[in-house]
């Protein structure tokens, strides 16, 4: 029986948890498949006594779970590992993958998108060969996670080499909001698939796994690390931040024109009587758009990323996808002392559904986050890419050490 892996919160009534380590490795040159595969079994043995609160050097003294589940990713890199016995599916091809910064900091993400990497940063830490997303309900159950982590690798460090057959490369650390609510004030995620159509999005089916059919019922994950420029934005008029977001910042409600003087139309009757908000119960008819032929309202930012609120998302060429942002906060030396974004991690049965929504002329092709393409101000530099990766997510498979174990043997 093959199922999707734990970590992808798709059923009714399941929210993600509060917060979220990424985590990605990477594999030492001279390490074998076979070597590989051992540390995997090691690494996810481990996590998996850490979700039932056991903790190697604390025999017998059992600590808060936190909930922890644990996903497990397979990126490009992992199918050359020098033994692996399954070629990289099609659909981790070069086409698919974001490119790398510049040498000398930023560069466009990919060819005919709007988001750029920041201007310092030259490496992408999102491309090694495995990741893994830690998610649970306490923040100390995801780092203590992280430690265990590093201390099991630490412990497999070659003598002469001190390089472990797995690294960690990089760390991206995030929260769920409780406001529902992104950095720039206005909701977020109102738009996300309904439940019951997400297992048709996020599931490989036999139609998409081509001649990879060991992938049937595995996921591929999308991940951005978006930060967001504060400054520039703050500083505009709220009837400007709703005319390039597309919905009104208290309420939530979707915009449906302008008046005589240029200011945003909220939809009438939104909220209805009785609530104060577009997520609440009652307002169902007004979560996505209604049809226009305001080029001001089709340029906005839900309409670009969601233009096929009507489609039967599992139908090809579909470009509906289930996602689970968690938002971060990070010190930083330079003014303003801080950084903050999302993180952007999607959920897909191919990561084609993402990287045309990026790309695509009508969608976010050539837009940074909303408005026309080219334009300069707040919304040509909201966002810029800090990394971005994509990675099969194996199925499960009962007889298995841990998803995806096929590709080492």
């Amino acid at each position: 029986m093959s199922t999707l892996q734990d970590g992808i919160y798709h059923a009714p009534g399941r929210r993600p948890p509060r917060h979220l380590a990424l985590v990605f490795l990477r594999a030492d040159p001279a390490a074998d498949s076979a070597v590989v595969d051992g540390t995997l079994r090691e690494v996810t043995g481990m996590l998996g006594d850490l979700a039932e609160g056991r903790v190697d050097e604390l025999p017998g003294h059992p600590v808060p779970t936190g909930d922890l589940e644990f996903l497990l990713g397979f990126g490009p890199k992992a199918f050359a590992i020098p033994g692996a016995r399954l070629p990289s599916p099609a659909a981790l091809g070069p086409r698919y993958r974001f490119r790398s910064p510049l040498p000398t900091g930023g560069g466009p993400v990919l060819v005919g998108a709007g988001l750029e990497y920041a201007s310092d940063v030259v490496r992408n830490d999102a491309t090694e060969e495995f990741c893994l997303q830690l998610t649970a309900g306490t923040q100390l159950a995801v780092s203590r996670a992280v430690v265990e982590l590093w201390k099991l690798l630490d412990g497999r460090k070659d003598d002469r080499t001190q390089m472990a057959p797995l690294e960690i490369a990089g760390i991206h650390t995030g929260f769920q909001r409780d406001d529902h609510r992104s950095w720039i004030g206005f909701h977020d995620g109102v738009s996300n698939l309904d439940s019951g159509a997400r297992e048709g999005v996020i599931s490989i089916s036999d139609g998409e796994s081509g001649s990879d059919t060991w992938t049937v019922g595995g996921s591929y994950l999308v991940f951005l690390s978006l930060a967001v420029d504060l400054g520039p934005w703050h500083r505009l008029p709220r009837s400007e931040q709703e005319l390039l977001v597309g919905r009104d910042k208290l309420t939530g409600a979707p915009l449906t024109g302008t008046d005589s003087d240029g200011l945003p139309v909220p939809a009438a009757g939104c909220p209805v009587a009785g609530t104060t908000e577009v997520t609440q119960p009652g307002n169902e008819d007004f979560i996505e758009p209604g049809p226009t032929d305001d080029p001001v309202l089709l340029a906005t930012h839900v309409r670009r990323a969601n233009l096929s609120a009507g489609d039967a998302p599992d139908l090809a060429g579909s470009l509906r996808m289930f996602r689970q942002g968690y938002e971060f906060f990070q010190p930083i030396a330079a003014a303003p002392g801080f950084s903050v974004g999302l993180n952007f991690i999607s959920f897909q049965d191919h990561p084609d559904r993402v990287l045309r929504a990026l790309t695509q002329r009508g969608w976010l092709g050539g837009v940074n986050f909303g408005g026309q393409p080219g334009q300069d101000g707040p919304a040509g530099r909201l966002l810029t890419v800090r990394a971005g990766g994509t990675y099969l997510v194996p199925p499960v498979r009962d007889t298995a050490p841990y998803p995806g174990a096929e590709v080492f043997g």
